[in-house]
């Protein structure tokens, strides 16, 4: 878990802190305090308790003349095949009289219009209820202010209206985790600068998979929003802090945070995905560009829907493409003020492939109301460019001693030759038995050659690695070939094509030989 949890400490949270300062201690009670409401048109409803602490050395207004009451949102994230997405947000609880608890330090207890030191407040789920809620488009989440009236409260089908909106075919899944985020808006805190800290998150599961049974699992992440869980979850991913500087006034600033990671992919290729989320900044993102060079391809996009009566539109942003960047864009302010931007709250996710290995480049961000721009350091592909690279599995395998449906083989890493970095993987192999891979540049097929119980799937000439004898271990084998040091001295040259097989030892019933499937490497130029 990121360092940040343990900030739960009793140094922090009992008034070290400067003025007024809110953080969330705890999301559904850090145990089980999830509401859910059933779905409507594929959508389920939840909601979730939160707990404030006032970690600084002020009292915080809690709706009395010195300022209004804090706002309490709810999001929900989901980490699934290596990235990050937002899957859902909540219409926003506005709070109201304090309990001063003493379960985040030693409370200085006060009236329960105001939050005292050390202090903390909860909210249940009930409470917390989204279609009880207000709108977030009311609400200036930097300097925390809102207008004496609400206005209308959220509309759409009762079972979801207001409430933490996820889409029922994304939930419950086995291999993806779960994250539940809170934020506290509250103009007294905001504008004693402490903004940054009033967010928090949590590891969430759904127990047997049923919709209704959502449970929190390890420890709260404090003072961090969610996009950290993604480094969490994948130490190589990189994070860095946008401060709008004074976007509140001077020492109110707003925050966002752009993340990137490169990883590479079983097609040889490099995946490089962005996460671009915005804290508390008012102004937005309009518009997102990395350098793309080396024909990137399988683009991807996911933002997060508004609803529940929202002016804030649903339009997906268009992509635009040339110059050696991508630029992922919506409809800028003077075009439509109410128009999809990576909203106070939100986060917006973007990928594409490459050849190329990853270096370091900069994203561009342009902000939505303003129109001005700010730059991140983020993971991008390197100038040594390749298209073109392939690896696709070929032929077939006979059945052998240890595997009715034969053995198996495939690879991983990259296809540019120059990265020297492939891996041949075989599977469902006999235990204990010598082996060697064999490549060509052509394919055949001879059906038990050789006397043998396989099928050579590789045209003449092939190559040997007789110097790399292997033994199977555990019914699997994986071999890196050396591309300096290859059989008959071959060379992988850019946008060659070259075959491979596994060819082992085997006992079915007596002695006798065997090989896996083929797999086609075709290298990148």
């Amino acid at each position: 878990m990121h360092k940040r949890a343990l900030l739960l400490a009793a140094a922090v949270l009992t008034g070290v802190a400067a003025a007024q300062d809110l953080a969330i201690s705890k999301i559904a009670n850090n145990t089980s305090d999830f509401a859910y409401y059933g779905q409507s048109g594929g959508i389920a409803a939840y909601s979730m308790g939160t707990t404030s602490c006032n970690v600084g050395n002020q009292i915080v207004a809690w709706g009395n003349s010195q300022g209004p009451p804090p706002v309490i949102t709810q999001e929900f994230f989901k980490i699934q095949d290596g990235r990050i997405e937002q899957l859902g947000y909540s219409w926003m609880k506005e709070g109201f009289c304090a309990v001063n608890e003493n379960s985040c330090g030693s409370c200085q207890s006060t009236p329960c219009n105001t939050l005292g030191i050390g202090c903390a407040d909860t909210y249940g789920s009930g409470l917390n209820d989204g279609a009880f809620g207000v709108a977030r488009w009311k609400v200036d989440p930097v300097t925390g202010s809102w207008p004496n009236s609400w206005g209308a409260g959220p509309t759409g089908p009762s079972a979801i209206r207001g409430r933490l909106q996820m889409p029922v075919s994304e939930l419950a899944q086995q291999d993806a985790k779960y994250f539940a985020q809170s934020i506290y808006i509250c103009e007294h805190d905001q504008l004693a600068g402490n903004g940054r800290n009033n967010v928090s998150y949590i590891e969430a599961r759904w127990n047997s998979g049923s919709l209704g049974s959502l449970t929190t699992t390890g420890p709260i992440t404090m003072f961090e929003p969610a996009i950290f869980a993604w480094k969490d979850e994948h130490p190589d991913v990189m994070i860095e802090e946008i401060v709008i500087t004074d976007e509140g006034g001077p020492g109110v600033h707003g925050w966002m945070f752009v993340a990137s990671r490169a990883s590479l992919q079983p097609n040889g290729k490099y995946r490089y995905d962005y996460a671009v989320q915005n804290l508390n900044s008012k102004d937005g993102v309009q518009a997102f560009s990395v350098p793309a060079d080396c024909s990137p391809s399988n683009m991807f996009f996911r933002d997060v829907d508004h609803h529940s009566g929202s002016p804030w539109a649903n339009t997906d942003w268009s992509l635009n493409q040339g110059n050696g960047f991508l630029e992922w864009h919506g409809e800028t302010f003077s075009q439509n003020a109410n128009a999809n931007a990576i909203r106070w709250g939100t986060m917006f996710t973007f990928s594409f492939e490459a050849d190329a290995q990853p270096g370091v480049g900069t994203s561009s961000l342009t902000l939505f109301e303003s129109g001005g721009t700010k730059n991140a350091t983020v993971f991008v592909p390197s100038s040594d460019c390749c298209s073109g690279g392939d690896i696709a599995t070929y032929c077939s395998s006979n059945m052998n001693s240890a595997s009715i449906i034969g053995a198996q083989l495939g690879a991983t890493g990259s296809t540019n030759a120059a990265d020297n970095n492939l891996t041949l993987n075989a599977t469902d192999l006999p235990l204990d038995k010598f082996c060697y891979m064999i490549m060509s540049q052509s394919q055949g097929f001879v059906g038990n050659f050789g006397g043998s119980q396989g099928n050579l799937c590789l045209g003449a000439p092939f190559y040997r690695f007789s110097s790399n004898v292997m033994v199977t271990t555990g019914g699997q084998i994986s071999f890196s070939p050396d591309f300096n040091n290859l059989p008959q001295n071959q060379t992988f040259l850019p946008g060659s094509t070259w075959n491979f097989q596994l060819w082992f030892r085997d006992n079915n019933p007596g002695p006798t030989s065997n090989t896996t499937t083929g797999v086609a490497i075709t290298f990148c130029q």
